[in-house]
């Protein structure tokens, strides 16, 4: 498939050797398969939201980012029309998203997808008035995102964001949730809550069998109590385990709408940034973006 033109958005503000060997590596791959291709450094979010309402006037959209540089772009493509095929270059520190999509990590490998790639919908999710692809959580994922040391995940990467969440749970407590979804209304009293789409957070890859990112579900996974045992079992899961087989200490059900409430205003995490507070109103199945994969 050939593209006629594309739009390239890039954080100019990476460093000069890195955009150097992100080009070096991606611009021939790209080539065989797009005709013309105009880069543009977004230097600042505004510049990035301004390019993203401009999409209409071309037919691919290539997006070199990590997750918050998606988040950002997405918040500005789901309200916007005639929105082309996405293409995602994994940028950032964890890529959670694009792990989700089963995009390789390594830009060399593009190449390859292009030559055999297909054009999907995913969902996107609405939260309040504004969008998320990949999750939504609350207590103590908003306790290690913000507790992640700068120092140390410049040098450790991932394993910074699992240091910081483990440091966590060591010293939370619960919280209580009011939580309405299609199933009822229920008290919750709960150390994390989290609204999954994409099933990656900090690269870990959560073992549920039903997490879907193109179902029209949203999945809801309650950590109910604050200990080591119950974080070490959360992170060391291999293998898959579904709704009929719960473990312990973690609930997981899946609806297409959701309100949390709590007794105190709560910040909400979204795809690793933190500007929302509860109430929250969380919804998918309305907003889709068009993300090229591997083709089967």
């Amino acid at each position: 498939m050939t593209y006629r033109h594309a739009l390239f958005l890039f954080n100019g503000n990476k460093d000069g050797a890195e955009r150097e060997a992100m080009l070096r590596q991606i611009m021939p791959a790209l080539s065989a398969h797009v005709k013309e291709i105009s880069l543009i450094q977004t230097l600042a979010e505004d510049e990035l939201k301004e390019q993203c309402r401009q999409v209409h006037h071309y037919d691919l959209l290539i997006l070199y980012g990590g997750d918050g540089t998606l988040h950002t772009a997405v918040n500005e493509l789901a309200e916007t029309d005639n929105v082309p095929p996405i293409l995602l270059l994994p940028g950032g520190t964890c890529n959670d998203f694009s792990r989700t999509l089963g995009l390789p990590q390594n830009l060399k490998k593009f190449g390859a997808l292009l030559d055999n790639h297909t054009i999907q919908d995913f969902d996107i999710v609405k939260i309040n008035d504004h969008y998320y692809t990949n999750f939504a959580g609350m207590g103590l994922i908003t306790d290690a995102s913000e507790g992640i040391d700068e120092e140390l995940k410049e040098s450790f990467g991932t394993l910074s964001y699992f240091i910081s969440a483990i440091q966590s749970f060591q010293e939370g407590d619960t919280k209580r949730f009011y939580v309405t979804s299609e199933d009822g209304d229920y008290e919750i009293d709960a150390a994390m809550l989290l609204v999954m789409n994409g099933y990656f957070i900090g690269t870990h890859h959560f073992p549920i069998d039903d997490i879907s990112v193109n179902d029209s579900l949203l999945d809801v996974i309650v950590v109910e109590e604050s200990n080591m045992n119950t974080i070490k079992e959360w992170l060391s899961l291999k293998n898959v385990f579904s709704r009929s087989k719960q473990i312990e200490q973690i609930r997981h059900f899946q609806t297409r709408a959701i309100n949390v409430q709590s007794d105190q205003s709560l910040e909400v995490d979204t795809d690793g940034e933190t500007y929302i507070t509860t109430p929250a109103r969380i919804s998918v199945g309305e907003t889709k973006l068009r993300f090229i994969v591997q083709k089967d």
